[in-house]
């Protein structure tokens, strides 16, 4: 893993793509971004981000077929991919079943873009963390079995 975890925001709003970026840098990770899906599968498959925050609604390709392709590509599947809306309801069962069709889609999660940024920043930091825990797991399963 890298010294400073890549993030790659795929978003059509270059306003949010500045505030999100500036946050996550402030945080202690390396930002990349990209204004639509059809740029951000190719750098995705090219920078091999940790993460990726993904827009739902994009000109181009939209963040549902470009999740899609990313967990159908052998080089991109691994990437950890947050969907990232501000569309929506936000009334809780809602976001609930937004939430649960991002996961079945092959998403870490679904984030409301009015979110907290510390919020966004913590929820990041833990899935990089449980990314080394699953490094070191599988480092240590194969020492075992040597």
């Amino acid at each position: 893993m890298r010294k400073k975890p890549l993030i790659l925001i795929t978003d059509d709003e270059p306003n949010i793509r500045e505030i999100v970026k500036t946050k996550l840098e402030a945080s202690g990770f390396e930002v990349r971004e990209t204004g639509n899906g059809i740029e951000g599968f190719k750098l995705a498959k090219e920078l091999k981000p940790e993460i990726m925050l993904l827009d739902v609604v994009m000109p181009e390709r939209d963040g549902i077929e470009t999740l899609f392709k990313l967990k159908g590509d052998e080089d991109a599947k691994r990437i950890k991919v947050f969907l990232f809306t501000g569309k929506g309801d936000p009334r809780a069962d809602i976001v609930e079943l937004n939430r649960q069709f991002a996961r079945e889609s092959g998403a870490v999660d679904f984030i409301r873009k009015e979110i907290d940024l510390d919020e966004l920043a913590a929820k990041l930091w833990k899935t990089i963390q449980e990314l080394k825990d699953e490094e070191e797991y599988k480092k240590q399963r194969k020492e075992f079995s040597n």
